[in-house]
């Protein structure tokens, strides 16, 4: 069975990357881009990793008691008591990663805090995944190290 993955972000580039590397490594993504589509999605499986950006639709650095942002999504978790589960808080807004990533380790979740494209992003991504699933490194290379790739071969473009 296909690990699942839920990866709430707005960001078009950031999606379609994401995208590109989970697809070759045969894991079933769900891609949402507000945090009520996160909140459905959430409501209706379970997921193996999923993935929360805070600042949504097209904005930096907002405000963390605002409806719309990554936050409402742990908020909805808190208030559910959703079963523990692996995150990684991949938001560039330091104050509220901070604050998800507490949050949700105080929740008993498995929660990484690395920012969409750092090298510890992509620490995170392997350590998650690979937990979940050892058949990458037999079959070719890791998600890290594709998403690596991909992104020192955009930088300068």
């Amino acid at each position: 069975m296909k690990k699942r993955i839920l990866f709430l972000d707005d960001d078009h580039r950031r999606i379609a990357t994401f995208r590109e590397q989970v697809a070759r490594n045969d894991f079933d993504l769900t891609v949402v881009e507000t945090a009520d589509e996160c909140i459905e999605a959430l409501a209706s499986g379970r997921f193996d990793l999923v993935l929360l950006d805070h600042d949504l639709g097209g904005e930096t650095f907002v405000d963390s008691s605002r409806h719309d942002t990554g936050m409402e999504v742990v908020r909805w978790i808190r208030t559910k008591g959703l079963p523990a589960g692996a995150f990684i808080v991949h938001t560039m807004n330091p104050v509220a990663a901070t604050t998800m990533f507490f949050e949700l380790q105080q929740l008993g979740h498995r929660v990484e805090q690395a920012p969409f494209g750092s090298s510890q992003f992509y620490r995170a991504l392997e350590e998650l995944l690979e937990v979940r699933t050892h058949r990458i490194r037999h079959r070719r290379k890791s998600l890290s190290v594709r998403l690596k790739e991909y992104f020192r071969s955009i930088r300068f473009k």
